[in-house]
């Protein structure tokens, strides 16, 4: 009865990283759609105003938002994650959509070169075989033999994925004790330093969101702070290594819409690496249910 409900558990943790994906691909879609803003402009106004909601999300919660422990973890965790996605935009402005998720999602690499170094426990030898087929098609989507696109934004990415792996690592520490920290907390702390890394750039020049751009500005901020909590949700309920290669679906979301809103091509390499991330996904779900 303890190992399914434990199964049920990194089963819901699995789904919650999906749609996590899914919503951070709706947040990078309506940081593309303001080309006139800048990565520091766009990375100030997320978190703060992410920062305006977070109290309705505390008190649905019903926990007390600040355990007052770990607290070097939690400033580490929000300065990584803020500079993570300050980095993720700067790529932005000269990758196309799905390239510049495929470069953030090698997070899950660096992951696991630091997680045995920094967390107690690891995922069982059951979840090796989709984690490999989500990494190999990640590799064909990224088309590792002949990337015509990588160019000086990609060091962006690169820089983004380090930070986000970071940044996972000191998740899945803050998750270690079950119940010792709020999802709100966690998010707090990401916020927090998203508003201060976007603002450490305000001196070079701002330039304020004008007519639609604000509703742009509003759908990034509202699907942002949500794909944090159901990510940090997910992170509570499944091994944070799980989760981190999990979102190698955002991939195939962010690909879908370079397409759909911007013309960007579908290549076949994008298609079959696409498959091959979806059905490790799937693999992985019944594999660790």
């Amino acid at each position: 009865m303890e190992q399914r409900t434990k199964g049920r558990q990194v089963t819901l943790g699995i789904a919650a990283a999906m749609t996590a994906a899914l919503l951070f691909t709706g947040m990078d879609v309506c940081a593309k759609a303001l080309p006139r803003l800048g990565a520091g402009e766009i990375t100030f106004l997320r978190g703060a105003i992410g920062l305006a909601f977070l109290p309705f999300i505390a008190r649905q919660e019903g926990r007390r938002v600040f355990s007052g422990a770990d607290r070097f973890t939690l400033h580490l965790r929000g300065f990584t994650g803020g500079l993570g996605i300050l980095l993720f935009f700067f790529s932005l402005e000269g990758l196309k959509l799905g390239d510049a998720e495929i470069l953030t999602e090698l997070s899950a690499f660096f992951m696991c070169l630091l997680a045995p170094f920094f967390l107690r426990d690891n995922p069982g030898r059951e979840v090796a075989l989709p984690l490999g087929i989500i990494a190999a098609g990640a590799a064909v989507v990224l088309q590792v033999w002949n990337f015509d696109s990588f160019n000086g934004y990609a060091l962006f990415g690169l820089g983004s994925a380090l930070s986000s792996a970071a940044a996972y690592i000191c998740i899945g520490r803050l998750t270690e004790v079950p119940g010792r920290h709020s999802g709100t907390e966690l998010v707090f702390y990401f916020q927090l330093y998203s508003m201060l890394c976007g603002a450490a750039l305000l001196p070079f020049g701002f330039v304020w969101p004008e007519g639609e751009e604000w509703l742009w500005v509003l759908g990034l901020s509202v699907t942002a702070i949500a794909a944090q909590m159901v990510f940090t949700w997910g992170c509570q309920h499944a091994h944070s290594l799980i989760i981190s290669f999990v979102m190698y679906t955002a991939i195939l979301f962010h690909i879908l819409a370079g397409w759909l809103f911007w013309g960007e091509v579908l290549t076949l390499s994008s298609w079959a690496g696409g498959a091959a991330i979806v059905g490790g996904s799937a693999l992985l779900l019944l594999r660790t249910r």
